[in-house]
């Protein structure tokens, strides 16, 4: 969770021409959907794009603080990023959509993989594939984790682990009915060295190795 909790004021002026201005004054319109209502919202720019970068993902719970200018109410939503739109070519946000979660509803969300230990197959020359990058996980807003680690550390070449074999933090659980792979150790086995074995030989005969009279060997690949 982010360690400055994002801010916003309430806008009334909406349309086009009304959010060129907000953006020329270094502020961008932004909206939240929930329980409440769609409500417009006016945000700094700058401060806004530093604390967004610091987050996770967008499956990542994070705090605003709501200000009605007129009222000089204040209200305090936990959300998540629904849609951040930004600029083509500068480095900027032009508009951010917010979604309000109900505090005791179970959320579908996707949470990023992180792989941790060291796979066997990789040290002997495979590569670890990562067939997705984030898995969906049901849970309540405040249980949805940052990310779920996956232990490659038995994994040879040719082995995966399924959907359903990754451990889940507590209070989190599995949202997928398909059991796919996420990651696997795909790869060629490395073969044992040979030696060249010089023998006695006859007129007409010559030098054999090992692997004359052996198949070559190659590993299945998913």
């Amino acid at each position: 969770m982010l360690q400055n909790q994002l801010a916003a004021n309430i806008r009334s002026n909406k349309g086009k021409s009304a959010n060129q201005k907000l953006r020329q004054s270094g502020n961008i319109p932004a909206v939240l959907y929930g329980p409440r209502g769609n409500i417009l919202l006016e945000m700094a720019e700058e401060t806004t794009r530093h604390l967004l970068e610091k987050m996770s993902g967008m499956h990542e719970l994070v705090p605003i603080t709501v200000t009605d200018s007129y009222s000089g109410e204040s209200w305090t939503a936990q959300v998540i990023l629904r849609e951040v739109q930004k600029h083509p070519y500068k480095h900027v946000i032009t508009h951010l959509d917010f979604w309000e979660l109900p505090a005791t509803k179970e959320q579908i969300v996707r949470v990023p993989l992180e792989v941790v230990g060291e796979s066997p197959g990789v040290q002997n020359g495979g590569v670890l594939q990562m067939v997705v990058w984030d898995i969906p996980v049901s849970c309540l807003p405040a249980d949805i984790p940052a990310c779920i680690e996956v232990d490659s550390s038995e994994l040879e070449i040719g082995d995966s682990i399924r959907i359903l074999d990754v451990k889940l933090p507590e209070k989190v659980s599995h949202s997928s009915e398909e059991n796919y792979a996420v990651i696997s150790i795909v790869g060629r086995v490395k073969e044992e060295e040979e030696e060249i074995i010089e023998v006695e030989v006859g007129e007409g005969e010559g030098v054999e190795t090992a692997a004359d009279s052996a198949e070559e060997e190659s590993a299945n690949e998913e």
